[in-house]
């Protein structure tokens, strides 16, 4: 389980990016956090794994609390999320099966992360995670030669190559045709309810957030405007997210 309380965070310009974000997340759901560009969406989901310091307020999962917690806490934490891009932050000239492999190194000691050692069962896992994700046979192909639908695919084998308990995902399919995005939302969807997971979704777009994710956070110039099961986002929901600001503030 993921909770978060009373989180705000404030830029050096005065910006508020976040104020008083609270919302409680449950294992085997995908959740879309959907908002206008600027709301503080992508603030929120850097938050998660404190790449964004907060301020104030608190991120527990399972029991750790993330803004206060030890370096060494929270590299431990951090082990437990998995995080896919929208550039897919691979490392083009390395084959898919490296790139997936590359999702080790947060257990790994600093040589052996450095020269990429990896055991056999580390291999034959980064090769099952192809194949559920519909790569296997594209192991050894170089990043860079994959279709961006393709290389989302690596991106989310990686992330899985954690055995997370929380994947964030930051915008997964803005550079991807339909089919591809039908299949990326598909295979979160899916892996959500088969792996337990909590699956985290920047989204622009409302109609995939009704189509595919469980429950929907809704965020207006840095507030929680919304925080509901995805049936229960209706016109009035959808106005008060995608208000204008200066409404917001003097409403």
């Amino acid at each position: 389980m993921l909770t978060v309380t009373a989180l705000n965070k404030t830029y050096p310009n005065g910006k508020r990016g976040l104020i008083d974000v609270g919302f409680e997340l449950q294992a085997g759901t995908v959740t879309a956090i959907i908002g206008p560009s600027g709301a503080g969406k992508t603030t929120l989901l850097r938050s998660l794994n404190r790449f964004i310091t907060p301020e104030s307020g608190t991120i527990e999962l399972d029991g750790l609390e993330l803004v206060g917690a030890t370096r060494a806490a929270l590299r431990q934490a951090r082990r437990h999320i998995g995080m896919i891009f929208q550039d897919y932050n691979l490392i083009e000239p390395l084959s898919a099966l490296e790139n997936v492999l590359h999702g080790t190194l947060g257990d790994k000691r600093l040589l052996p992360g450095m020269m990429g050692l990896y055991t056999h069962a580390e291999k034959k896992r980064a090769m099952a995670l192809l194949q559920e994700v519909g790569l296997a046979e594209s192991a050894t192909q170089p990043a860079k030669s994959l279709s961006g639908g393709q290389k989302q695919r690596v991106g989310i084998a990686r992330a899985l190559m954690q055995s997370p308990q929380v994947i964030l995902c930051d915008e997964p399919i803005a550079s991807l045709d339909p089919q591809s995005t039908a299949t990326i939302m598909t295979l979160l969807a899916k892996l959500a309810k088969q792996k337990q997971l909590t699956i985290i979704i920047n989204l622009h777009q409302v109609d995939l957030a009704r189509e595919y994710a469980d429950h929907i956070i809704g965020i207006n110039a840095g507030r929680c405007v919304f925080d509901d099961a995805t049936a229960a986002l209706d016109d009035a929901a959808l106005a008060r997210i995608y208000a204008q600001e200066e409404a917001m503030v003097n409403g």
